[in-house]
């Protein structure tokens, strides 16, 4: 039986809470003992884009690449598949196993750990792959029980995307994460040997942390017609796989 993947950078439909480290060492699924069951998409737009990986090689295969710290990486997955109780035209994840690698790098980038959300109906999944600069980590793997109730038709998608924690986190006296206001995590800019520049400006003694632009909201208004300007936003960060066998 063989399998195949397709690779395709395009718009998140589905956003979780990027910043939940406490869930994120736990591996939270939301999936449960609910039956998720993810369909295929009919006449895409952005199918003409992709690119094939055929599961049947039995070997890690790239599934997004990232771009941070100055740093390209890519993150590669081997996934197994079972069959589905659902029939022949349905199969269910068994594994997946990933591995972060970097293309010289300033600061080594690894895996904090990788986590499952579905969408309120029930008909998709969201692979969240979070990254951090210094990790201890560059490989994970995700066991089937808490892939065994996904079921994926033939033709539909795997939908992963890549969230960057910051470098120095701080937790309270419970090991839980400190949050700010709108969600994000307290971190510090140093710890006396690295300086983390994602999260950071640095100018001499002078530090301040970086805006948060996708919580930004564009301004509608405009001068003499002219096009509006967006603030930089995440990269490389998302992506769907077809699923085809």
């Amino acid at each position: 039986m063989k399998y195949k993947i397709t690779l395709l950078g395009v718009i998140a439909v589905f956003i979780s809470n990027p910043l939940q480290l406490q869930a994120q060492r736990k591996n939270i699924s939301t999936v449960g003992n609910q039956k998720v069951v993810i369909s295929k998409r009919v006449n895409d737009p952005v199918q003409p884009y992709s690119s094939t990986i055929d599961l049947n090689d039995n070997h890690m295969q790239l599934i997004m690449a990232g771009q941070n710290y100055q740093t390209n990486y890519g993150i590669y997955a081997k996934i197994a598949m079972v069959e589905s109780n659902m029939g022949p035209e349905y199969k269910t994840l068994e594994k997946i196993e990933f591995e972060l690698v970097n293309y010289k790098p300033t600061y080594f980038i690894g895996i904090d750990s990788v986590n499952i959300v579905t969408t309120k109906a029930l008909d998709g999944i969201t692979l969240n792959i979070y990254t951090r600069a210094l990790s201890d980590m560059n490989t994970y793997t995700l066991e089937s029980e808490c892939l065994k109730n996904i079921h994926f038709e033939k033709g539909s998608y795997l939908h992963s995307q890549r969230i960057l924690n910051p470098m120095f986190p701080e937790f309270d006296v419970d090991g839980r994460p400190i949050l700010m206001s709108d969600g994000r995590v307290t971190c510090k800019a140093d710890n006396g040997k690295a300086f983390d520049f994602e999260f950071f400006y640095k100018d001499g003694s002078h530090v301040v942390r970086k805006e948060a632009y996708d919580l930004e909201v564009v301004n509608t208004q405009r001068y003499k017609n002219e096009s509006i300007s967006a603030l930089p936003s995440k990269r490389c960060w998302t992506s769907y796989n077809k699923i085809i066998f």
